[in-house]
């Protein structure tokens, strides 16, 4: 039986190339909604961890524009970051298997649980100012990122990237449909489409902390939605994607924009609190 409790995360492994989940425009959005939701005291913390950015050598002190900076530097001076974007299962797998997904603790709820315990931390020196600055920032853009339905896809065709489709006439992949170019046709953009989704009933957020079960939704949604035609058919490599397939999934898209932001303004929340994180480590299955 898996434990539940009213604070906590689950380190899982993935494999995958490129992943950027929503682009910059939706990592700005999520994070400025996120903004909004912030109570007095999660809104100080955040301009002031914000203001410890220096160190970073990134010189952004605007929340929404810090929160691309993980993928700016998954590549360069934060490769070992690389990993924390995404989780991948399986084709076929239905929800995450903890004992056959986990083999290594290097994975997207890994980032997420580690910019918490950073966020959480009194520092002890200009080190760790430096490393809860860089936290605040990955934890905006990995709430964001585990959102996106094909950051928990298939290993095999690395969360949709190996899926080459035609999107509205265009030479692309799934992947890439997913981050950016159905919102691009949707014209969802940073900051024009912020009132419009702060005007988006939330879907349900309350009290919801439990990473595992967001990650299998959008397991969940890259099942029904994103790895499936209109028809119900498994997409595959040279399909035309149009209008009906974005109409079928723009609910999807703007939900989880509007459920990432709503989401990481609750985890920065309960830290402004004073709320730690409680960390299950899947271990080795016994051989009793």
């Amino acid at each position: 039986m898996r434990r539940i409790a009213p604070f906590f995360f689950i380190l899982v492994i993935t494999i995958s190339p490129d992943a950027s989940a929503w682009g910059w425009d939706g990592h700005r959005l999520i994070c400025a909604l996120a903004e909004t939701r912030l109570t007095p005291k999660a809104k100080v913390m955040v301009d002031e961890y914000l203001a410890d950015g220096g160190a970073l050598k990134e010189g952004v002190v605007d929340f929404p524009d810090a929160c691309v900076w993980p993928d700016d530097v998954k590549y360069s001076t934060r490769q070992g970051t690389y990993e924390h974007h995404f989780i991948n299962v399986p084709d076929g797998a239905d929800t995450l298997d903890l004992q056959r997904d986990c083999a290594a603790s290097n994975c997207i709820a890994v980032g997420v649980q580690q910019s918490l315990e950073y966020l959480y931390r009194k520092p002890s020196g200009k080190r760790d100012v430096t490393r809860r600055a860089a936290a605040l920032r990955f934890l905006g853009h990995y709430v964001g990122d585990l959102h996106q339905p094909l950051h928990t896809g298939n290993a095999s065709d690395w969360g949709g990237n190996k899926i080459k489709v035609n999107w509205l006439g265009k030479s692309s992949n799934l992947h890439a449909v997913w981050d950016y170019k159905m919102m691009e046709t949707m014209k969802v953009s940073y900051p024009d489409s912020l009132d419009y989704l702060k005007s988006v009933p939330l879907p349900e957020t309350a009290g919801d902390v439990d990473v595992y079960r967001w990650m299998n939704r959008s397991l969940a949604l890259a099942r029904s939605n994103a790895y499936a035609n209109v028809d119900g058919s498994l997409i595959k490599s040279g399909d035309n994607l149009g209008m009906a397939y974005l109409n079928h999934n723009k609910p999807i898209v703007v939900e989880r924009l509007v459920q990432a932001g709503a989401r990481l303004a609750d985890l920065l929340n309960r830290i402004a609190r004073g709320e730690r994180p409680v960390a299950i480590v899947i271990s080795t299955p016994s051989t009793d």
